[in-house]
């Protein structure tokens, strides 16, 4: 599949949606009750299977699994109770106890079919009235125990037709869960209750939120407020295109799918120099850890060669721990940092690489800003900026056009991009952010719970990696990781950066999966690496 082609037809780029165009999409696709039946069997398995995947982080999933599920009256009550279904399958011995906000009798006929599905495996509560703080506690001390934790507490009340506001009853409900102090996830089907495309209060405070068919994007507003984001696909999107629905959008979803092209058989005669040869500087007398992550990165995640360029001081400590690694020492001020003579040295020997990574522990001042302005004007080659080399007089250089090479991936943090952008805050709405990247001239990957990268044509959305990242040096191994996508063979900045974002996000779950989110280290996101093609 060609890189060119357009973000609708690239496999695992999925077209965010309004509520008003996914409700038209599903209308389109899902024709009938068994068409609607299939569906929510469909998302009931595959949803049932990611919670279990996501609680790893938390803890191991204990057999005796106990889940509280609220249910409402519509198909989204029906999601849950197939998710609780399915999980039952899964794990026998699991506890679920439903709370029904409605009569049975007024329940949607589908949602009626997946209670008849669970309901002898299941503890149900009928409360029409809602659920009180009082009322919670004596039903989880009823079913569960005295004072005994619940493991899971799944929001299935409300979804895609929400209209503000919530009903007082689901108001109640909402708050009741949300200040419970006895559960340990939380997590909502499709949309977490009470959030819509306008804003309104409380919300059900979703420690995941699964979006079932079709990306929406009511819940990307700002920077994960709605916890973190997973997109199940049951073929909806594919079906719609297939019948010639489109929807005209410049927002979409990277899922993880889009890795999945690099998961071929190399060629038995293939050469080192075919897989990209990066050059990576950075590095600092007083910041040699943050080059050393990148370049162990780099060379985990698949390049074919990597030169480091680094001060003097720190080469020898540095080369005896990464091997594979060709490094070659560079002139540094009184400061540790790189000097501007440094420049000449790499780009006489520019002709070599095929791409190239500036700025872990660069560290920034006078000299180090020379060297980057200097390199920036005269390396043609695809460049990675990170870090300190995000500096706004750097920015401008790509901005007025007096930069060598057109293939430039930019990958500041909330901070950082607020720095070299010279703003006071972070626009996050889509038009907003995309005049701002296509000022840039270049592609932009803002990190942060949600990272956006744009071309400044469309923006993608990866929601992939977590609080496990919430720790010195992520960045720098995503740099590195972005600078061997960069590095192959006629690879887009674009493609390079959704590549290397997505891959570092799932390297990251799998190691917060089996060692949970807190006593990790960073470095240890490298190990895991290989298992996001295993």
């Amino acid at each position: 599949m060609s890189e060119n082609q357009t973000p609708f037809i690239r496999e695992g780029i999925i077209p965010i949606l309004s509520n008003s165009n996914a409700i038209e999409l599903e209308k389109t696709v899902l024709i009938n009750s068994e068409e609607e039946w299939r569906a929510m069997q469909l998302v009931g398995q595959a949803t049932a299977r990611e919670i279990l995947k996501d609680f790893k982080e938390l803890k191991p999933v204990p057999e005796n699994l106990s889940v509280l599920l609220l249910c409402g009256k519509g198909k989204n009550g029906g999601d849950g109770l197939l998710v609780c279904d399915h999980l039952l399958r899964e794990l026998p011995r699991a506890k679920v106890s439903v709370v029904l906000l409605g009569q049975r009798s007024a329940l949607n006929p589908l949602t009626k079919k997946a209670l008849n599905e669970v309901e002898e495996r299941v503890l149900l509560h009928q409360c029409p009235e809602g659920l009180s703080e009082t009322k919670l506690k004596a039903l989880l001390d009823s079913d569960f125990g005295r004072s005994q934790g619940i493991n899971l507490c799944i929001d299935a009340v409300l979804g895609l037709g929400f209209v503000p506001p919530l009903k007082e009853i689901v108001h109640e409900s909402v708050a009741a869960m949300n200040s419970c102090d006895r559960i340990e996830v939380r997590v909502s089907i499709d949309l977490p209750t009470g959030v819509s495309e306008s804003d309104s209060r409380p919300v059900f405070a979703a420690d995941f939120t699964y979006l079932a068919g079709i990306p929406k994007a009511c819940v990307f507003k700002g920077n994960a407020h709605y916890g973190r984001v997973r997109f199940i696909d049951i073929g909806l999107i594919n079906r719609a295109k297939d019948r010639g629905l489109n929807f005209e959008t410049k927002l979409f979803y990277a899922d993880s799918v889009f890795a999945d092209r690099l998961l071929t058989l190399r060629q038995a005669n293939l050469d080192k120099r075919a897989l990209g040869h990066l050059f990576i500087i950075g590095g600092s007398r007083f910041m040699p850890g943050a080059l050393m992550m990148s370049v162990q990165a780099a060379i985990k995640s698949g390049i074919g060669l990597v030169t480091v360029f680094a001060p003097s001081s720190i080469v020898p400590s540095l080369a005896a721990r990464v091997p594979e690694a060709m490094w070659v020492s560079l002139p540094e001020n009184g400061m540790g940092t790189l000097s501007p003579q440094a420049a000449d040295i790499v780009l006489s020997q520019a002709g070599l690489a095929t791409a190239m990574l500036i700025g872990p522990g660069l560290g920034r001042n006078q000299d180090t800003e020379f060297f980057v302005q200097k390199i920036l004007q005269e390396f043609v080659q695809a460049i990675v900026l990170d870090a300190d080399a995000l500096m706004p007089r750097v920015i401008e250089i790509i901005q007025k056009g007096r930069n060598a090479s057109k293939h430039i991936v930019l990958t500041p943090h909330f901070g950082e991009f607020l720095r070299m952008t010279k703003m006071a805050e972070v626009r996050l709405e889509v038009d907003a952010l995309l005049k701002i990247i296509k000022n840039i001239r270049a592609t932009v990957v803002l990190k942060g719970a949600i990272t956006r990268i744009s071309d400044g044509k469309a923006i993608y959305i990866n929601t992939r990696g977590g609080p496990v990242f919430s720790r010195g040096g992520s960045g720098d191994i995503l740099a590195g990781i972005i600078g061997t996508q960069l590095a192959q063979k006629e690879r887009t900045p674009l493609v390079a950066a959704l590549l290397g974002v997505l891959i570092h996000g799932l390297a990251g779950e799998s190691l917060a999966r089996q060692s949970g989110q807190i006593m990790v280290r960073t470095t240890e996101v490298i190990d895991h690496l290989p298992n996001v093609l295993r």
